[in-house]
């Protein structure tokens, strides 16, 4: 699998709000949403002593730190809640500087747990998203279990999300769920997506300032004809695909009926330069020794240029506010903002970081987003989780908004 390494792309549009006093916001439960991104790891890191290994408590926590949905891969590549007594394993990665997902061996009835932790959600006043990393047997740092499927289309993608949300509905109904997103950071983790993007287009996803009409045609069409069978099958649910902060998705007419972009610094050339991000992605989860010289060039970058990268963030959100009232798709981001990689290590100072997140709080309630959250750590393995003052005070200011 490819790193979902942003492109570097320049702002093309200006936000102009909308003439009148129609807000989207206003007819949607909840009006606003707190995120916190929990991939695979509610279930995954259900094990003694892992980090969700009690639900009641981390379900409390999320609500004493002012959030109010969470993000989940219920893994409709691998569960069936119809059997979820079936016992599926996972090696030992081998991946000991993994901050989210899993970063053990795992073994358990993983569908009798998601229905555990769903039964303990649904009687607190949480709403959730449902989300697919696609991971499976040849997937790289995060090897699956052998039974998981592979979709190779986001219509193969579809037809398993279908599968797993008839029962879904039957187990636990569609209250609380505000959107189920397709596919994870398209086009990066659905399996040999970017080698089929770059066979039927004649080019690779990246390198490109602008989507040619062949790439923005396969990209229309790929995800609309998947949108249609589940709005067809659901026409209760919300669907999108979250996608990076790449401003080349504004000329591709895709349906979304919501829209979850990640925004992170590494679409800025200035900020990875300044970082070296780029030359340590081969190995961010088995190697800590480039740790201390990053943490001193993300200080170093954030007290020459942070105004800089801001100001170009920012017009990258305006950008997408605009494709978002043009076109009557809510926005939201489930994960954004700083580096999408960080570590609880002593090697690593979380500060510069954590400003970052206090100024897209702002930022997100100036561009009318639905849903915001402070960055890609809201899991309770992190350190900065204990700091329930800190999230409180962003998450009432967004909730405020």
């Amino acid at each position: 699998m490819d790193f979902p390494t942003q492109e570097s792309n320049a702002p093309r549009w200006s936000y102009t709000p909308p003439a009148g006093r129609f807000d989207m916001r206003d007819a949607l439960t909840p009006r606003r949403l707190t995120l916190a991104m929990w991939d695979q790891a509610f279930l995954l890191r259900h094990i003694p002593g892992g980090s969700f290994w009690d639900y009641d408590r981390v379900l409390d926590e999320t609500l004493e730190r002012g959030y109010n949905t969470v993000r989940l891969d219920p893994l409709p590549q691998l569960l069936d809640l119809a059997r979820p007594e079936t016992i599926f394993a996972w090696d030992d990665p081998k991946t000991p500087y993994m901050p989210w997902c899993w970063n053990t061996a795992v073994a358990g009835p993983v569908g009798a747990w998601l229905i555990e932790f769903m039964e303990k959600l649904l009687r607190r006043p949480l709403s959730y998203t449902l989300s697919a990393w696609w991971f499976h047997g040849g997937s790289g740092n995060n090897p699956f279990p052998q039974a998981a499927a592979a979709p190779r289309t986001h219509v193969e993608a579809a037809g398993l999300w279908i599968t797993m949300l008839h029962e879904w509905k039957r187990r636990f109904g569609f209250a609380g769920l505000a959107y189920v997103d397709l596919a994870n950071e398209v086009p990066y983790f659905l399996p040999g997506f970017m080698e089929r993007f770059r066979a039927e287009t004649g080019a690779p996803w990246g390198g490109s300032p602008r989507f040619s009409p062949q790439q923005i045609e396969f990209l229309a069409k790929e995800l609309n004809d998947a949108f249609a069978l589940l709005r067809r099958e659901f026409p209760e649910l919300r669907f999108t695909a979250s996608i990076h902060g790449d401003e080349r998705w504004l000329d591709v007419p895709v349906d979304f009926d919501c829209l979850d972009v990640h925004f992170y610094a590494d679409a800025d050339r200035r900020w990875g330069q300044r970082t070296r991000f780029g030359e340590h992605v081969s190995h961010l989860f088995t190697d800590a020794s480039w740790h201390r010289e990053f943490s001193d060039r993300c200080a170093a970058a954030q007290a020459a240029v942070a105004p800089m990268l801001r100001g170009r963030q920012r017009a990258k959100l305006a950008s997408f506010a605009a494709w978002s009232a043009r076109f009557g798709m809510p926005l939201t981001t489930s994960e954004s903002w700083a580096s999408w990689y960080y570590y609880d290590s002593s090697d690593l100072d979380w500060g510069w970081l954590l400003e970052w997140a206090e100024w897209s709080v702002e930022d997100a309630i100036e561009f009318g987003m639905w849903g915001w959250t402070p960055h890609n750590y809201c899991q309770p393995q992190f350190a900065n989780w204990r700091d329930i003052r800190w999230h409180r005070r962003l998450t009432e200011r967004f909730l405020r908004s």
